[in-house]
């Protein structure tokens, strides 16, 4: 049975704010045009809507390198309600009361991000610390 997309909480904000099709395709053609949490191939999604397949890191402004991240709508779901983080040195903080099993298995086994080889576009680390300050209080709802 196929699962029902998830929308990210910031869809229509993301929608406002467009970067240009050059800037995301460089983002997207960054990591391989895969999501950095599973690896799944994003070719066709982002095509069709790329600003629907970016995890906005930063609240506000437009998508750049290291305020985005390439996303499934799982991970972006699972992320912005609080039920995935991102630690340190980018390995995956999970919720295991929360997150859904099936995207679980689904996360790439290595416990850690999919990161671009250009260090630039790899996510920013104020960003990250923010949401995992905000993770493991538990304030992410």
């Amino acid at each position: 049975m196929a699962r029902a997309l998830r929308r990210s909480k910031g869809f229509s904000e993301a929608q406002a704010q467009f970067a240009g099709p050059a800037a995301l395709s460089t983002i997207f053609g960054a990591i391989g045009y895969r999501c950095a949490f599973t690896g799944v191939d994003l070719r066709a999604e982002a095509g069709a809507d790329p600003l629907g397949w970016l995890l906005r890191l930063a609240p506000s402004g437009p998508p750049k390198p290291g305020t985005v991240l390439p996303a499934c709508a799982d991970a972006i779901y699972a992320f912005e309600r609080g039920h995935l983080g991102i630690g340190s040195r980018f390995e995956f903080l999970v919720a295991l009361d929360r997150i859904d099993p099936e995207f679980l298995e689904r996360l790439n086994p290595v416990g850690r991000l999919i990161l671009p080889a250009d260090p630039a576009f790899h996510p920013d680390a104020a960003l990250l610390k923010a949401h995992r300050d905000a993770f493991v209080e538990g304030f992410i709802e």
